[in-house]
């Protein structure tokens, strides 16, 4: 039994390690009580590659030019993760997560509030558009607490 302990502790001390050299920029997750946002984005099949040169190509390069000159778009960077879809749901969509672990109080994470911080109204409109025509239906958003565990 303790051998087991054991082995079990050093797998965990191992896969922590690796997790976090290829998450540098994780700093944090949400205390006990802290607020999380939950952000599904349901993907049409054929529309995967444009969501996701929206997420990397648009809103993150945006996010990290805000980030440059206000700190609070600097912690969303920190505590935001974009959970990617491995396979289609029932309805041939593709649901991407958004975990906002913990929520940044005193930032706009919303798409027009990153976007529109660096792009023209125009282009911004253009933006937006791009990332609508993606969705199978508007994002489920889901407001939640850590709990103790």
């Amino acid at each position: 039994m303790l051998k087991g302990t054991i082995s079990f502790a050093v797998v965990l001390v191992l896969c922590a390690g690796l997790y976090a050299q290829d998450h540098p920029k994780i700093y944090s997750v949400a205390a006990s009580g802290d607020p999380v946002w939950v952000i599904l984005n349901h993907v049409k099949a054929d529309k995967r590659p444009q969501f996701e040169k929206f997420v990397y190509e648009v809103l993150l390069p945006a996010l990290e030019k805000k980030a440059e000159s206000d700190p609070s778009s600097r912690k969303i960077i920190e505590h935001t993760r974009m959970l990617e879809a491995t396979k289609a749901d029932k309805d041939s969509s593709y649901t991407y997560i958004w975990l906002m672990d913990p929520v940044v109080k005193e930032a706009n994470s919303s798409y027009p509030g990153v976007i529109g911080a660096v792009h023209s109204p125009e282009e911004t409109e253009k933006y937006l558009s791009m990332v609508d025509e993606c969705l199978v239906a508007p994002q489920v958003f889901y407001a939640v607490k850590q709990g103790r565990w």
